[in-house]
């Protein structure tokens, strides 16, 4: 491990943001899928639910590895729509459309991720 600091300004020839790895973007993906999991088990077991949902709604806010205009963002888009419908669902005692609503994100995560890695 190097003991220098990181570099604060952009150095030429370096990657940008919005060249993303792949591997950089599978991780990503694979980290919402996780929160998203955890989710759904909570809501399954009904155990602090609203928290983990938050806690899966957080992992997609922001711009994912690409920027704002990345490979991943209308999936991004759609995660977030998908979510926030299923804690609104949720909190208003429909656990059939709030969970659907889960298990689509999940779905739809999971096959873009195995989309990209076949790139």
């Amino acid at each position: 491990m190097s003991s220098e600091p990181v570099k604060k300004e952009p150095v030429a020839d370096e990657p940008s943001v919005a060249k993303a790895s792949l591997q950089l973007r599978v991780g990503h993906l694979l980290r919402i899928e996780s929160y998203l999991d955890y989710a759904i088990l909570s809501m399954w077991t009904r155990m602090r639910a609203e928290v983990v949902m938050g806690m899966a709604e957080a992992s997609v806010r922001g711009e994912g590895p690409g920027g704002v205009g990345g490979p991943d963002e209308e999936l991004l888009v759609e995660l977030r729509a998908l979510i926030r419908e299923a804690r609104e669902y949720h909190a208003a005692g429909d656990f059939p459309a709030a969970m659907a609503r889960m298990r689509v994100a999940e779905d739809l995560a999971a096959l873009h991720t195995i989309r990209i890695a076949e790139e």
